[in-house]
């Protein structure tokens, strides 16, 4: 048996609950209340033009933040923040634990991609949490930096977790059927969220803000549903022969070592 990162960071008899799923749910929803919060204050208060602001149509996220409802972004970038640090761990912990899908036999290069997968993740929660705090009006050269890597370490995250994942997506290679489906759906956002991203970074760098505008909004707004998407990971489903996975029917453990 191949002996990967997980099972040496976090040994058989690492302890943790049941309810992971909460993580992914909750990244979804704080994620998606904060981006229409800051859309309907916006078109509330007559959608004004901001300082600074290079997109005639409609103003970046930031540019709403910056400005009104401060205190919003902030505490939904650090609740998104701390939850989809949740998610990754959950997400790349339940595939590996003996008490979820074990699937201890995987080739190593998979393990090590899962692994920089979740270091990635970390990454972008971090960076996330710093976007918020360093506004695009008084800290603009810091917050496209940090912009860049907190989409940088999102989209890594997305696209080694989907090649982590995929010999569940794939028909012949798929074990538990209650899990491919979500997979499925999950990889679908991952191809669209690069999309949306790379013509993002482009139209943002050739100066077409217009563009760029609507596409940062659409970005996010999908990235909201990819973060609850991972509930279908972490929810415990069946083997292909219809037998449910043995932890399923174990008590609930409460603390986490």
């Amino acid at each position: 048996m191949t002996v990967g990162p997980w099972p040496r960071v976090f040994g058989h008899d690492f302890r943790y609950s049941h309810k992971l799923w909460v993580f992914p749910l909750a990244a979804g929803i704080a994620w998606f209340s904060t981006l229409t919060i800051l859309l309907l204050r916006w078109l509330a208060i007559g959608q004004p033009r901001y300082p600074g602001q290079v997109n005639p149509e409609i103003p970046f996220i930031s540019d709403i933040a910056a400005f009104n409802f401060q205190p919003v972004f902030i505490v939904g970038c650090a609740i998104t923040g701390v939850t989809f640090a949740g998610t990754v761990f959950a997400v790349h912990h339940v595939r590996y634990s003996p008490r979820f899908y074990g699937l201890t036999d995987d080739a190593e290069w998979r393990q090590n991609t899962s692994f920089v997968a979740f270091f990635m993740g970390m990454f972008a929660s971090v960076c996330l949490v710093c976007l918020s705090i360093f506004d695009t009006f008084e800290n603009n050269d810091e917050h496209r930096y940090i912009l860049m890597c907190t989409f940088g370490g999102l989209g890594l995250a997305a696209i080694l977790t989907a090649v982590v994942w995929w010999d569940e997506a794939w028909g012949p290679t798929a074990r538990f059927p209650g899990l491919q489906k979500w997979c499925v759906f999950n990889t679908f956002l991952v191809v669209a969220q690069t999309s949306l991203g790379l013509c993002f970074t482009t139209f943002l760098w050739m100066g077409r803000f217009r563009e760029a505008g609507f596409l940062e909004w659409s970005l996010c707004y999908v990235g909201s549903v990819w973060l609850a998407s991972f509930v279908g990971y972490v929810r415990l489903r069946k083997d292909i022969s219809g037998n449910s996975i043995a932890s399923e029917r174990e008590p609930l453990l409460d603390s986490v070592a």
